[in-house]
């Protein structure tokens, strides 16, 4: 009853050998790499951390990377090559170290959450992949400096986002909702100009300029970093404004706490209940309260308190010493 597969089968093993044979011969054999996955946009922002502390280190690792556009003009990384996974399973086979650097886990019994670590993320990730002593905690993103003059669109602009559901992996729990982006921006926009960022399906809102679905990653970084500041949640964006020394207007909530997935040079927005940090993903049976609490006044007050008293660029960087 088998025969139909076990042909298809075999016969794909040789065709799989012999393209990993020419990825080897082409790609030559990286003895440390770090992989997160096709996936990964914000995760492989992150990266660029681990690349800059152990290139400063005198071991740099290779990035394997769907988005090779994040790591253009960036000397950390020893290469760049695509993901292929029969390619890192023969590595790892002929000896290479390829770390995952995952910085949440399961929860037992509760698939909706994530174990979340008991440092920033990018300390955690850091560790894992067998750094010591001191470190950066921020991601790099390199530009031109033609790519930064095409991404102001307004002096003293303000970028914003809407949702993040437009994300590879959407996390609802992270959501504070665009008609409240919308009475942020109904705000502002009387003395400021607004410039919108995010996928095309993102809501709108009442902007200046409605960027969404328009710009590569670099382009919306070099956006980021002419900004005067961004407003959003936490997620990509926000990696990709500190990456670009934009400081943030964040509405974090309290899924996680803003010392382990945000930077201190933000403004951090939290409501912690009894219930936070709680690492959910979605389904949270308290209607959202961390985050519903959250006003567009808040979120207007701390736009107006970076933009009243601007912090200098580059951004200060937190630190940690792992052990």
């Amino acid at each position: 009853m088998n025969s139909g597969n076990t042909p298809r089968t075999l016969s794909s093993r040789p065709r799989r050998a012999l393209r990993f044979a020419r990825n080897l011969a082409r790609w030559g054999l990286p003895r440390r790499a770090l992989l997160f996955g096709p996936l990964s946009l914000g995760d492989d922002l992150l990266c660029t951390a681990i690349l800059r502390e152990a290139r400063r280190r005198g071991r740099p690792f290779t990035m394997l990377t769907a988005r090779p556009e994040l790591f253009a003009g960036n000397a950390d990384p020893a290469r760049l090559l695509p993901i292929d996974d029969d390619f890192v399973a023969g590595i790892r086979r002929l000896g290479a170290t390829v770390i995952k650097p995952y910085y949440v886990g399961p929860v037992p019994g509760d698939p909706e959450r994530d174990a979340l670590p008991d440092r920033h993320i990018i300390a955690e990730m850091c560790a894992r992949a067998g750094l010591q002593g001191e470190v950066s905690l921020r991601p790099y993103l390199h530009l031109t400096e033609g790519e930064t003059a095409a991404g102001r669109r307004f002096a003293g602009q303000i970028a914003v986002h809407s949702t993040g559901l437009g994300a590879a992996i959407p996390y609802p729990a992270k959501e504070w909702g665009p008609e409240r982006f919308a009475a942020v921006c109904r705000h502002l926009a009387p003395e400021f100009k607004l410039v919108q960022l995010g996928s095309r399906a993102d809501p709108a809102l009442p902007v200046d300029a409605d960027l969404r679905g328009q710009t590569t990653l670099r382009e919306a970084a070099a956006v980021l970093a002419v900004s005067a500041v961004f407003i959003g949640l936490e997620g990509f964006l926000t990696h990709l404004a500190r990456a670009v020394d934009c400081p943030a207007v964040v509405v974090m909530g309290g899924r996680a706490q803003a010392g382990i997935f945000s930077y201190s040079a933000n403004r951090n927005l939290l409501n912690e209940p009894d219930c936070s940090p709680c690492g959910r993903r979605t389904g949270c049976p308290h209607a959202m309260q961390c985050m519903t609490s959250i006003t567009p006044d808040e979120v207007v007050a701390a736009a107006r308190e970076v933009l009243a008293s601007p912090p200098p660029r580059p951004l200060a960087a937190d630190r940690a010493v792992l052990p």
